[in-house]
């Protein structure tokens, strides 16, 4: 279901001359972290689904899917509070797409869109690039704001977290 989303995300595009590479689900991985002022919490994900699409040895455009579900911290009481607090059953997944590509040597900028809580919003990564063997690797960091998603912050002690989460992932594209 997901594969066939981001093929439709995708599907806009000029599909003739051009090489589709997918997310590598057993290497991938996408982590979180945000802060309040009495501790640090994070969770990662390693079930995501993504495609890259390249032409001319240069990658064009790009889809990523993570279920928010999938996100674990390792401590079940704080991903129950996070799956209610991000409205997972009505928003179950986070999805970026590319709307433009600088690759330069290792390094890329990746602007597009991300969807997360049922709002988009446009986001600007900066990423590594690393050709591999058969596959390639992105890797990189940014940050969003749960406010600008509609993201209800809770509260701990009458404070509530942090707005800023900080994200980073590693994808490898097979």
């Amino acid at each position: 279901m997901r594969i066939t989303l981001l093929l439709l995300v995708l599907i806009t595009f000029n599909l003739s001359a051009q090489e589709i590479k997918k997310v590598d689900s057993e290497r991938s991985i996408i982590n979180y972290t945000g802060k309040h002022f009495l501790h640090k919490w994070s969770a990662e994900n390693k079930n995501i689904s993504g495609l890259i699409q390249i032409e001319n040895e240069t990658i064009s455009n790009i889809g990523v899917i993570a279920k928010v579900s999938d996100f674990r911290s390792g401590n079940s009481n704080l991903d129950s509070n996070s799956l209610r607090v991000l409205d997972a059953l009505q928003f179950p997944n986070v999805i970026f797409r590319s709307t433009s590509i600088q690759q330069e040597n290792e390094q890329i900028r990746i602007d597009g869109i991300m969807s997360f809580h049922g709002i988009e919003k446009g986001i600007n990564i900066l990423a590594k690039l690393v050709q591999l063997d058969e596959s390639i690797q992105l890797s990189g960091k940014f940050s969003v704001y749960l406010t600008e998603f509609l993201v209800d912050r809770p509260s701990l002690l009458t404070i509530k977290v942090d707005d800023e989460i900080n994200l980073e992932f590693e994808l490898y594209f097979n």
